[in-house]
């Protein structure tokens, strides 16, 4: 997705990108992108949480008009609080 979102932004659609997996967007290099330390299928939040599902998608459209530097990555301050494995994980791959 990330070299279909150059070639938007090259025609001059601002696009960005919500991105789980930060170290494969970093090879892909798409203009703009965001990332959140969510689980797969949860990018947004957990079902029925309207409120960070609302945050979240703000903070894209934010972005999407204040980050103009091609090939950033900001991390959204949100983490996944439920014990689903995740974290120990990313921890585990750390190490």
């Amino acid at each position: 997705m990330g070299l279909i979102q150059r070639v938007f932004d090259e025609a001059g659609l601002t696009t960005i990108s919500l991105t789980l997996v930060r170290s494969i967007t970093e090879l892909v290099k798409p203009s703009r992108a965001l990332y959140i330390r969510h689980p797969f299928g949860y990018t947004f939040g957990d079902l029925h949480d309207r409120q960070v599902q609302r945050a979240i998608l703000v903070d894209c459209l934010r972005a999407a008009e204040r980050v103009t530097e091609p090939g950033t990555i900001v991390e959204l301050p949100y983490r996944w609080t439920k014990d689903d494995l995740r974290e120990r994980q990313l921890l585990k791959q750390a190490h």
